[in-house]
């Protein structure tokens, strides 16, 4: 999940992969709410799932990965 998310991160900026961890906020990146949107529209294309307003508010990697981790455990509870 870590490396999907960092992947695509990657892809909509100027960064390396390796210049992303799950410390770095998106305001360290660049992104602007825009920016966030189009994340996590990807996020959602890619991993099929539903995003909450909590995701588009995240202030780093790990915020947003949490978000995902709690959609996937609702969903596995369903």
């Amino acid at each position: 999940m870590e490396k999907l998310v960092i992947e695509i991160i990657s892809e909509l900026s100027d960064l390396e992969v390796s210049q992303i961890d799950l410390t770095t906020t998106f305001k360290e990146i660049g992104f602007d709410y825009l920016d966030i949107a189009e994340l996590v529209i990807k996020i959602e294309d890619k991993l099929r799932i539903t995003s909450t307003d909590r995701m588009f508010y995240a202030v780093s990697v790990s915020e947003l990965i949490e978000e995902i981790d709690k959609l996937n455990n609702k969903a596995q509870l369903n």
